[in-house]
């Protein structure tokens, strides 16, 4: 927990533009989306970063709270809705206190993943709707390289989650997957490596080389390219909209 506190607190005033898919259109509004057309009430953002997605829920007509692990983070989400820093596994918030309850891209750093699902279905009230994302791989072919880079950037990360390993986890005790929702998200791996402060200029360099130079099949799949100095490609992300188990 600490060294996850660490790494983003040096990131926190440049977090919300370090990667496409922080603010990207088109996955925040998959995400609106997967909340369906149920009532605008109270949201809860789980390790809500700088709360891009938060405002725009709140935009969207929800009444939006977050909570987030770094100072920093939850300070800055805080200039757009009431935040509280805080672990995921210990929410200060009431039972069935929200409607939706919200965690992206978070779930694969938590040290007790089970926990958070245990506190996101405390939260939600009978009929509410927990949102998880994250970025997986698009198959089998691509899964073993898409884990070698992930491992290699990121340090804190305590697994690595396909989309079915990651809805198993889901279903294992507290929730039952009611919708998925799937979308490629382009990315730009120089602007993403550009903004990791936390690692060394090898390491920046050994991400980029093993995407730039990553073998067949995953090259086709990710869609990598080189060109103008940069590299893009393709993240594969899953939004999982699922119920409280009783």
């Amino acid at each position: 927990m600490e060294k996850v506190i660490d790494q983003f607190s040096v990131r926190s005033g440049t977090y919300s533009g370090s990667a496409n898919w922080i603010s990207d259109p088109a996955l925040i509004r998959a995400h609106i989306s997967a909340a369906g057309d149920r009532p605008r009430g109270q949201m809860l953002e789980l390790c809500c970063g700088t709360g891009m997605v938060g405002r725009n829920f709140q935009a969207d007509g929800w009444h939006v709270c977050g909570v987030d692990l770094t100072r920093g983070m939850a300070e800055e989400a805080n200039r757009f809705f009431p935040c509280v820093c805080s672990p995921a596994e210990r929410v200060p918030f009431m039972d069935r206190a929200f409607d939706l309850v919200l965690l992206r891209q978070a779930y694969f750093l938590l040290d007790d993943g089970q926990q958070v699902l245990a506190e996101a279905h405390r939260l939600l009230k009978d009929d509410g709707l927990f949102i998880l994302s994250q970025t997986v791989p698009f198959s089998a072919a691509d899964a073993p390289w898409l884990e070698h880079i992930h491992r290699t950037k990121q340090a804190q990360l305590k697994e690595f989650f396909t989309e079915e390993t990651l809805a198993r986890e889901l279903e294992k005790d507290w929730f039952a997957v009611a919708q998925v929702h799937r979308l490629a998200v382009r990315e730009n791996i120089t602007r993403w490596m550009a903004a990791a402060p936390e690692l060394s200029d090898a390491k920046r360099a050994e991400v980029c080389s093993l995407i730039a130079d990553a073998p067949e099949p995953y090259r086709s799949i990710h869609r990598v390219a080189v060109a103008g100095g940069e590299i893009t490609e393709d993240w594969n992300w899953v939004i999982f909209a699922a119920r409280k188990k009783a």
